[in-house]
Formats: structure tokens, sequence, C-alpha cells
């Protein structure tokens, strides 16, 4: 007795295959809804950021906003990377990669060694110093955004794709 079944690993070679060929049929299109989609990561990713990080409301007094890390998020072009159309979205800030992944704090003053390696030395041995541990903001907001992303790519596909089975037939 044979069974038969369904496998969604065709389903999904299927569903790459037609966003290949609508991104072949219909070029300005996809790349308008790629850049759309990663400004939709980018306000996930901002309203992450404000919930795990804060913001820098009475911190310091001379508090410098051009360098905010809140104010820099942005949306890259548009490219191709191996036959698939992408797009970045990211944080421009100069401190950004410390908040995204973590840092060892390293205490000011004319008692830190100058070498890489003493630094961290001296930060554990240090009172008040250590590791400060990464708040991971684009992950959480990559997590938090694949279920808008699979129903906005599905409404997409679902829109061209009569539009690409009527220029064939």
């Amino acid at each position: 007795m044979s069974q038969e079944g369904f496998l969604f690993d065709e389903l999904s070679e299927f569903k790459q295959n037609l966003m290949r060929d609508i991104q072949k049929n219909f070029p300005k299109e996809t790349e308008k809804f790629i850049k759309q989609e990663a400004g939709k990561l980018v306000k996930v990713a901002r309203k992450v950021a404000k919930k795990e990080v804060g913001t820098s409301k009475g911190k310091k007094k001379n508090w410098n906003e051009a360098k905010s890390y809140h104010k820099k998020f942005k949306v890259g072009k548009t490219y191709k990377y191996s036959d698939d159309l992408c797009c970045r979205a990211y944080n421009s800030s100069p401190h950004a990669h410390l908040i995204e992944y973590g840092h060892v704090n390293v205490p000011r003053g004319n008692a830190r060694a100058t070498t890489r390696s003493g630094r961290a030395i001296q930060a554990t041995q240090s009172r008040g110093t250590g590791f400060t541990q990464g708040k991971l903001v684009f992950k959480l907001a990559e997590l938090e955004f694949i279920s808008q992303f699979l129903d906005d790519s599905e409404k997409f596909l679902f829109e061209y794709f009569d539009d690409t089975v009527a220029r064939k037939n």
C-alpha cells in the first residue's frame, strides 16, 4: 500500500522559482517590493531598539543627537546576490556594532593600557568594569518580522502571478 503525500520542499522551491520568474518579468516592481520590505524591517528594528536599548534622555547634558543610535536606522540599495534580489537594513551609527554584539568595558583615564590585550585584562581586573552583553536588535527584529514578510511576499506573488501566466499564454 503506497502513501501519497505532499512535499513542502517542492512547494517552497516552486515559490522561489515563481519569485524569480516575476523578478524577470517585473524587475521594477520587484525592486520596489524588496525596498518596501526592508523599510518595514527598519521600523520593526527601531521599535525593538527602543524597547531593548532605551533612549538617551537624561543620560548626559551634552548628548550628541547626530550620533544617536535610534536615528541612524537606514535602508540600503537593492543589489543582486547569486541571482536573488537583496536589500540591506542597517544602523549607520558609529557605535551600533557595540550595541548589537556587546563589548568589553574599558575604563577611561591615564591608568589604562595602550594595547588591546592590556585593556581587556585591565577591564576585567578593575572594579565596575567587565563585558556588556549585546542587545541583538536586528536578530530580534528579524524574528518578529518573519510572519509579516511571509504574508507580504505571498500577497506580492498572488498579485503578479496572474500577469505572469497571462503573458506566457
